[in-house]
């Protein structure tokens, strides 16, 4: 018995949020269409600034973290060559900016999908990621909850009819189902979107809703932002609420101090306007005023602002955001005095939720180059696949070349190699050194026999 992701909508829902916070459209800006600026409250007298700037918080983490795991791609090897080539051919170039998409969309909504297909007429194979809020799956009801299959469900116009249609595919590990609905999910029908091909003649036959994809599992691979596969926005987002709420206080605050109001008690005139124009031209005004301790006369209302207590509030909030996200706080750094061993304890949270996220990757890309294997017709059951993963981190470089000189006489060539600060590859770096040494050899060979002449 199947049964559908009990979760589908709460994840659509809080990948809406997540996403509107990584574009910067945090809920105080919700009043103003999602657009970060400063209006007025028209019918308030004492508090007419309505400063309403989102602080993008959210985005920098994602990215921190998309930067520190993915920059540097992992590295797959199933141990034949072979092999390795027709996985980086079908990768591509394009597979670094997947890896960090694939990241901000886990980061989003909790997990990532990536979908591939065989591509008949440019006889090989593509891979796409998908949109999360597009992707539910339908799970057996045992213990180990096996996906059995998986439903996208998107919109697209219909050319002919100029009305928008609800697309539903359902993929199993044989073949892909296509249907369509207009507005009622229980009146879809087939949806004949496949092109049938006579392989002899290479012509088309006919278009069916059916799809034998070739694949012996099914080709959607999900990519899980940690085990719970929450969204990163789950930790922090009251926090960074929190903080736009005391800083759009503070500049509310800040721009209606700006304003002078003056309280008038027992004017002596006929209206504003005459007040304000014996104010600008005799620069005094006429007040009623009876004597014996009256206090008719003009007075200034002024706001106080408590800058320090704010200040304060706003450094801890901010320092909050950091630490329950695990970020690097780039305000920890200082310039000039940070040791190995100090950046290395700046970038331990970040670690500590790149793990999370790469132990759960690893399980996926698994599953994705095996259904590279499958496709090319190999067999991708007793492949072993070893991965390699780099991260992008500041390095403190003088420290690490000086190891790398104190260490030169008991490490091999090709650890050196690895460690060298100013090297990028050291495969090419020892074929190098193997070259001048050879050089070297001869040019000393020459000089000793002239020598001996």
């Amino acid at each position: 018995q199947a049964e559908m992701s009990y979760e589908t909508n709460e994840l659509r829902q809080k990948y809406k949020i997540a996403k509107r916070y990584y574009l910067n459209q945090n809920d105080i800006t919700q009043k103003n269409g999602g657009k970060s600026k400063v209006g007025e409250n028209e019918d308030e007298l004492l508090r007419k600034s309505d400063s309403r700037v989102s602080n993008n918080y959210h985005q920098l983490l994602v990215d921190q973290k998309a930067s520190y795991v993915g920059s540097v791609a992992p590295v797959f090897d199933l141990g034949k060559e072979e092999l390795n080539k027709l996985v980086n051919n079908t990768l591509g170039n394009r597979f670094a900016k997947t890896l960090l998409r694939l990241i901000i969309d886990s980061s989003n909504a909790g997990r990532a999908w990536l979908h591939l297909w065989k591509d008949e007429k440019a006889s090989g194979l593509k891979y796409t990621i998908v949109s999360p809020d597009q992707v539910t799956p339908i799970y057996n009801d045992n213990l180990e909850k096996e996906v059995l299959a998986i439903r996208r469900l998107y919109n697209r116009l219909n050319e002919q009819t100029g009305k928008e249609m609800t697309i539903v595919e359902f993929w199993t590990a044989k073949e892909a189902a296509f249907f369509e609905f207009e507005s009622d999910y229980n009146k879809m029908h087939p949806y004949d979107c496949i092109e049938v091909i006579d392989r002899t003649a290479q012509v088309n036959i006919e278009y069916a809703n059916i799809l034998e994809h070739g694949f012996e599992d099914i080709p959607f691979v999900s990519f899980s932002n940690n085990l719970f596969e929450t969204s990163d926005l789950d930790k922090y987002k009251g926090l960074i609420d929190v903080y736009d709420d005391i800083y759009n206080g503070f500049v509310n605050d800040v721009k209606d101090v700006q304003q002078v109001i003056l309280v008038l008690t027992n004017y002596g005139g006929a209206n504003l306007n005459e007040f304000m124009g014996d104010l600008r031209k005799a620069k005094a005004i006429k007040v009623d005023n009876a004597g014996g301790g009256d206090t008719s006369g003009v007075s200034q209302l002024k706001i106080d602002i408590p800058v320090e207590a704010r200040n304060s509030l706003l450094d801890k909030t901010e320092e909050a955001i950091y630490k329950q996200g695990q970020g690097m706080n780039p305000n920890k750094v200082e310039l000039g005095n940070n040791s190995g061993v100090a950046m290395q304890l700046l970038y331990n949270p970040l670690e500590l939720k790149a793990s999370a996220l790469e132990s759960e990757y690893r399980e996926s890309f698994e599953y994705f180059i095996k259904l590279i294997l499958q496709a090319s017709g190999k067999d991708s059951n007793n492949i072993q696949i070893t991965q390699t993963w780099e991260r992008a981190t500041i390095q403190n470089w003088q420290e690490k070349a000086d190891m790398v000189t104190k260490l030169a006489d008991v490490t091999s060539k090709q650890n050196i190699a690895k460690n060298n600060p100013l090297v990028e590859d050291y495969k090419e770096e020892l074929k190098l050194l193997e070259k001048q040494m050879h050089q070297d050899t001869y040019e000393g060979q020459g000089n000793d026999g002239l020598l001996g002449e």
